[in-house]
């Protein structure tokens, strides 16, 4: 995913290189495990400026997790307006994950790591986490609405394409599977010709 490097020395510049250099070690390292000395090094600042602007290490980590919710879905938002119809939109989702567990910077969810180490230990972390959880169900509901599906069907059906994405996310990341979230979109498309949003043609 692209990431903003910043190289002068003013309050905002240091505060995004705190901010950038803790994503990039929570990604691939967790992040109890990774220390606050780890994140001022990597980001070429003192311990005392990552503490003047995150006073500490979870506000840094809900910080870190808000700011990664927020460029995921600025990138899906971009990748679903680029398509004309709802089914369109819904298999963008599909291919812009498809594109993810193939890059080089995928090492797994950032979101369900966290869950796992701070889930119900952490209540600001745990709402962000669950927010953006709703935020997914919400958006394939919408689009299902979009596509004439009743708004009872399209809730619980979205919420079930959220859980074909989970499942892809954790088959790319354990069992090293590139092909998780096509293998996720054809279960998607078998339930949509179910439900008579899709038809054969549309494979």
């Amino acid at each position: 995913m692209p990431t903003t490097a910043y190289s002068d020395g003013s309050r905002h510049g240091k505060r995004t290189k705190v901010l950038h250099a803790a994503r990039w070690l929570f990604n691939r390292v967790g992040y109890q495990s990774v220390s606050v000395d780890a994140i001022r090094v990597r980001a070429g600042v003192t311990k005392a400026t990552v503490f003047r602007h995150f006073p500490t290490k979870d506000t840094l980590v809900s910080e870190a997790i808000a700011t990664h919710i927020h460029q995921i879905e600025d990138e899906l938002a971009l990748a679903i307006n680029e398509q004309q119809t709802p089914l369109a939109k819904i298999r963008a989702i599909f291919d812009w994950y498809d594109a993810l567990f193939r890059s080089d910077d995928f090492h797994g969810c950032m979101f369900m790591h966290a869950a796992a180490e701070y889930r119900r230990r952490h209540d600001e972390i745990t709402q962000l986490l669950q927010a953006q959880k709703d935020s997914m169900c919400s958006a394939f509901s919408q689009l299902l609405q979009a596509g004439g599906m009743e708004i009872e069907t399209a809730t619980t059906l979205g919420r079930t394409l959220c859980m074909l994405l989970d499942g892809a996310m954790v088959q790319a990341e354990m069992c090293d599977n590139h092909d998780a979230a096509r293998e996720a979109w054809y279960a998607t498309s078998r339930l949509l010709l179910a439900h008579c949003f899709m038809g054969e043609d549309d494979f």
